[in-house]
């Protein structure tokens, strides 16, 4: 049968009809973090992960839950090696949630590592961040001797760390670090 001007065909029209009533929402890669409700952010989880270098970097991984659950397990070149508690207050936690929107966590790559870094150092640290929340999960790894990951990233670990208050546990690792690197530009 001809198509004819005008005519619509069921399954077609079905289609358009639903595509026009569906509500517009956040997609898979960005949850809507600016919009959360309370009881979504009770159940969300941020997890950082700091990965020993070749050297004294601090190992240790943070998780901390919507619930204000904080929970630390030093491994290496820590104050405080093995599991902790604590508690991080929910002002905290939402401070924190808006710091993951202020860097466009959902936008960044999964992995910052010499492919795809600008210039490359051996031997340097990883931090790896994690944020789960409404069924959705994204998860960036952050090796150091990259060049080219932005500021937004690592501020944001650094935050992770002082809104969980970790230098109770890792002592000042400030001076802490690789015994040395070799760097090179461009891969």
């Amino acid at each position: 049968m001809p198509f004819q001007r005008g005519a619509c065909l069921i399954p077609v029209c079905t289609i358009a009809l639903f595509l026009v009533i569906v509500p517009a929402r956040a997609t898979d890669e960005d949850p809507g973090l600016n919009s959360l409700s309370d009881a979504e952010i009770k159940t969300l989880t941020i997890r950082l992960e700091r990965v020993g270098c070749y050297g004294t970097c601090p190992a240790y991984t943070i998780t901390i839950h919507g619930d204000g659950r904080l929970e630390y397990e030093g491994k290496g070149h820590v104050m405080e090696k093995g599991e902790r508690q604590g508690r991080v207050e929910t002002d905290v936690i939402k401070a924190l949630v808006m710091e993951f929107t202020n860097a466009k966590f959902w936008t960044l790559p999964a992995e910052y590592s010499d492919r795809n870094c600008s210039r490359y150092c051996t031997d340097m640290a990883t931090a790896i961040t994690e944020l789960s929340v409404k069924g959705v999960s994204h998860r960036v790894r952050h090796y150091y001797g990259c060049g080219g990951a932005p500021k937004a990233l690592f501020d944001l670990e650094s935050t992770i760390d002082k809104s969980a208050k970790v230098e109770r546990w890792t002592g000042d690792v400030s001076k802490a670090g690789p015994f040395g690197t070799t760097c090179w530009n461009g891969h």
